[in-house]
């Protein structure tokens, strides 16, 4: 979709970071992917009956989530590269300082409920849970791929280098 004076379809997002990632494009792409409400069910289930299986399932269905986004991306990066034009990185309510709270502006342009049938809480919440959107510019000239900010790491919570006050790629570079 074309994008103009930084707004998509008309539509601003909050913060400074989408603005920045888009600057550079003359178009986006905007997506949503769900793995559907049969996973929802067996994930409510497995919490009422195995906690352990609840967090394993978990664990498996965000994976499986993410594999779908990241071969639509590599997807997408190829037929946009064979066009000789380059991909932004992939951006989701909740990435960087772009808040949740814009999850309807979403919503509203990729029409998620009557498309792939995913709901969206008053907090926010998409129902099935695992559900993402995202959006990704359309450049003319290579784009800059910013390293994963710790907060959406997978090891968040157990790694060593965060609860030292640093990034792993600083303790990559000094060897600590």
């Amino acid at each position: 979709v074309p994008i103009e004076d930084g707004a998509v379809l008309g539509v601003a997002f909050a913060g400074k970071d989408i603005p920045q990632m888009l600057a550079p494009c003359e178009e986006a792409v905007l997506f949503g992917a769900t793995l559907g409400p049969g996973v929802e069910r067996l994930m409510m289930r497995s919490e009422v009956t195995n906690a352990a299986d609840a967090v394993i399932m978990d664990a498996c269905a965000s994976t499986a989530i993410e594999n779908i986004c990241n071969n639509f991306e590599a997807d997408m990066r190829a037929a946009v590269e064979a066009e000789e034009r380059y991909l932004t990185d992939r951006f989701s309510p909740g990435y960087g300082d772009l808040p949740i709270t814009e999850q309807p502006k979403f919503f509203s342009l990729l029409d998620m409920t009557r498309r792939i049938g995913v709901s969206l809480t008053p907090t926010t919440i998409m129902v099935p849970r695992k559900s993402v959107t995202a959006i990704m510019g359309i450049a003319r000239t290579p784009q800059p791929h910013r390293p994963p900010d710790c907060e959406h790491c997978l090891m968040f919570r157990t790694c060593p280098f965060r609860k030292a006050g640093r990034r792993c790629r600083e303790g990559a570079k000094t060897g600590k």
